[in-house]
This record gives C-alpha cells, sequence and structure tokens, in this order.
C-alpha cells in the first residue's frame, strides 16, 4: 500500500493556504499543518516532521528561504518554493527541489510533488 505524502505548507495569505487545504486532500496528499510565516513554518516542521514543505518566499518574521534553511539543520525534507516573482539566480539550497511560479497550475503542483517526493 502506498502511503499518503505528508506535506506542510506555509504562505501569508489566507487564500492561497485555503486553495492548498482543499486541493492537496483532493489530490491524495495528507496536509499535516499550515503556517502564515516563516518562523511558524520552522516551528511547525520540528513539530509534526512532514515529508514535503511548500513554502511561498515573501513572507513576514522570517522567509520562505531563510525557514528552509533552519528546517534543513534538522531535518531532512525536500522543499518546493512558490512565488510570484520568477526563479532566482544563485539558489544553492539543495533541499529546494522546485521553484513554482504563482499561480501554480495543479499539473505543475503534481509533477513537483512527484519529483520531491518520487518513492511515495
Amino acid at each position: 500500500m502506498i502511503r499518503s505524502i505528508k506535506i506542510a505548507i506555509a504562505d501569508d495569505e489566507e487564500d492561497i493556504r485555503q486553495y492548498f487545504r482543499r486541493l492537496l486532500p483532493r489530490l491524495g496528499y495528507e496536509l499535516v499543518g499550515e503556517a502564515e510565516n516563516g518562523r511558524e513554518l520552522v516551528e511547525l516542521c520540528q513539530s509534526v516532521k512532514p515529508d514535503l514543505v511548500i513554502t511561498d518566499v515573501m513572507m513576514p518574521k522570517m522567509s520562505g528561504i531563510e525557514a528552509a534553511d533552519e528546517i534543513i539543520k534538522t531535518l531532512s525534507v525536500p522543499i518546493i518554493i512558490l512565488s510570484s516573482h520568477e526563479k532566482p539566480n544563485g539558489d544553492t539550497n539543495t533541499f529546494i527541489v522546485d521553484y513554482l511560479q504563482k499561480p501554480v497550475s495543479i499539473p505543475d503542483l503534481q509533477a513537483a510533488i512527484t519529483r520531491a517526493c518520487p518513492a511515495s
């Protein structure tokens, strides 16, 4: 039996979190928590230990990139970054497996999740 991928999400926009809250379970994934800023995301990941993190870049208190850097210090988890802007050059964090531009299409999201968690 294939287990469901446990996903944590972070975005400072409630409508984006709500979109993922509705979409991920319909696609067969388990949403294990959500955060509205990078600091909350770090705490969430330490608590629930997700299989995958999907996070916005620009958030208050701590950016998604800064949160990713903190998360990977204690947890080996792939990270998908969301942004309204194009992918920046020089992104060296090896745990960032994909960079999706908003608005994210369902096929692009599913492909990114498959790349991030191929064995699940």
